[in-house]
């Protein structure tokens, strides 16, 4: 009899569902507080703080975010190359478990000694080593987490279940989130700010093995085929790459997985590296502040639990395909309008950094406002070109004036200045690195049109974009990983779970592992509008090559992969 909903499994059954979602409950605290909000944050900030706003190594220009994505990059590629391997030796061992036991207390750990980056003497680089180690755990666990899930229900409720665990993720991350927001609004400016910051980071380790352990004690091993009795290091090995020879040889039966494997290899490289970079570009490109950032991201997380249990629904009504590509259609229309996010220029006296107004009896010019100038290399140069100055100081008209133009003509400008009275009045000056200078970029005009004909009129700032486009990423993001990640559950062996999961996550990790390399390629030939604009490319690509997946055949050859490896087993 074919069981129609969770509902209708044993105590037992349902118990393990709940306690393999858990897992997503505990490690999307990193994915959410760590790699997306505070992280990149903290990063390009320390980053900027000690080589400015950016800095060439081995003759690549790299700015905070390019940084950031390289750490990506690398760690991600350790585990896309090492997984396929351990994912063999796991179907022949019944490891799975001790694995998942120390990607998990390494990925936390790492996370946790983040905090420490304020005693270094590279606080960029320590944070940049950290975050790049722990990252490695965190992929490292997904690989073999996500290989459970064909064990832990039928394949026809492979769909709820996988929506349900990002759900539980999107809600558990949400609320750690919460707290972080909370904590850091709070002391965001007093003296404490950047320990409660660190703090934050840490805590994202602890809150990570904390609830995993709920997982890792009830969750039972997968059961094992075709064991591995005398365990060496040396046999296991020979017959791990004897098993992905095998397995790439029988490519061939497998012709949906492998076409899904490409498909995915795209539509995911373009999604994952725009989570990974979203908060690095909204703090280097669009000056957008962490607070600001963190509340988008929050508002992702809550959307993104009603979103997934959604898509999961439609995925029984429509098929898991259909509901998958309508997501990345979503996915398609947010980063093309994601690229279009920019900051309104400056108009009314009080949008801009500098505001000066004339004094008639002493004839000089108050400084109504003065931006905070911060510690970085920008700033420095700044304050070394023109002074630092404060709320409440008089200027002459002369010094006034060189100021405008300083704003209007520095490369160290990031500002901007609007002056009323006197003779200098209706003088009103924007820096070249003024978030909202646009222009000399190749794709400049989708932004400015987009800007001219929507943010202005509607009169949204920059930070008020973001979260628009935050509110519609989470309706489609939970569905977008629920389902990729159930599709292939669906059309591939039971028995051999491990190395197909581990193709699946070395397919997850050398997706991110392209993304960010061509974002940081992009970035530094053209500039980060650019660079998202390639990945939306590669989204669209992956989308189309969706189509030629035949799901239903992909079932029945794991099917049959099945009954001869069980067969195989009891010989």
């Amino acid at each position: 009899m074919t069981i129609a909903s969770i509902g209708e499994l044993t105590a037992r059954q349902r118990k393990i569902i709940r306690a393999w979602c858990m897992y997503d409950w505990a490690n999307s605290g990193f994915a959410t507080s760590g790699a997306v909000a505070i992280f990149p944050f903290y990063f390009v900030f320390l980053f900027e703080e000690s080589l400015g706003n950016s800095a060439s190594f081995f003759g690549i220009n790299f700015t905070g975010s390019s940084m950031w994505s390289l750490g990506v990059a690398v760690s991600t590629a350790i585990v896309a190359l090492s997984s396929p391997v351990i994912g063999v030796i796991a179907d022949r061992v019944p490891i799975k478990k001790a694995l998942l036991w120390a990607y998990t207390i390494a990925g936390s750990l790492f996370t946790a000694l983040a905090f420490f980056s304020a005693y270094t003497s590279q606080p960029w680089l320590w944070l940049f080593g950290m975050f790049s180690l722990a990252n490695i755990g965190f992929a490292g666990g997904l690989v073999f987490y996500n290989a459970f899930l064909p064990h832990v229900a039928p394949r026809n409720l492979l769909d709820d279940v996988s929506s349900r665990g990002f759900a539980y993720g999107y809600l558990g991350g949400g609320l750690l989130l919460l707290a972080h927001l909370i904590l850091i609004m709070l002391t965001q400016d007093s003296s404490i700010a950047d320990l409660v910051t660190r703090i934050a980071m840490a805590s994202i380790g602890v809150w990570w093995f904390g609830w995993a352990l709920w997982t890792l004690l009830v969750v039972p091993e997968p059961p094992t085929y075709n064991r591995i009795e005398k365990l060496n290091a040396l046999t296991t090995l020979s017959l791990a790459f004897s098993e992905l020879s095998r397995t790439f040889r029988e490519l061939k039966r497998f012709r949906v997985v492998l076409i899904y494997l490409g498909a995915y290899l795209l539509f995911n490289d373009g999604l994952q590296t725009v989570m990974s970079i979203a908060g690095a570009f909204a703090a280097d490109t669009l000056g957008i502040a962490l607070v600001f950032n963190m509340a988008t991201i929050l508002i992702i997380q809550f959307v993104a639990v009603p979103g997934a249990l959604v898509f999961g629904k439609l995925a029984m009504r429509f098929t898991t395909k259909g509901a998958l590509t309508l997501s990345l259609v979503g996915w398609c229309l947010i980063v093309l309008f994601g690229v279009a996010i920019t900051p309104l220029v400056p108009s009314d006296h009080s949008d801009f950094d500098y505001q000066l107004s004339h004094q008639t009896s002493s004839g000089d010019y108050l400084v109504e406002k003065a931006p905070e100038l911060e510690d970085s290399r920008i700033d420095v140069l700044w304050k070394e070109e023109v002074g630092e100055y404060s709320d409440g100081d008089l200027l002459s008209s002369g010094i006034a004036s060189s100021l405008s133009e300083s704003v209007r003509l520095s490369e160290n400008s990031a500002y901007s200045i609007s002056i009323e009275g006197g003779a200098l009045d209706g003088g009103k000056n924007i820096g070249q690195l003024h978030p909202s200078t646009l222009g000399s970029g190749p794709l400049d005009g989708w932004p400015t049109l987009v800007r001219d004909t929507l943010w202005e009129p509607l009169g949204l700032d920059a930070g008020y974009q973001f979260l628009i486009l935050g509110v519609f990423t989470g309706m489609v993001i939970g569905g977008s990983q629920a389902l990729a990640r159930s599709l292939f559950a669906q059309i591939t062996p039971e028995t051999r779970s491990g190395e197909f999961f581990s193709f699946f996550g070395f397919m997850s990790r050398a997706s991110a592992v392209f993304g960010p390399i061509l974002y940081i390629i992009v970035t530094s030939a053209f500039d980060t509008r650019s660079a998202i604009t390639s990945i939306l490319v590669i989204i669209i690509a992956g989308t189309i090559v969706l189509k030629w997946v035949d799901v239903q055949a992909g079932v029945r050859t794991a099917d049959e992969e099945d009954a001869r490896r069980r067969a195989e087993s009891q010989e």
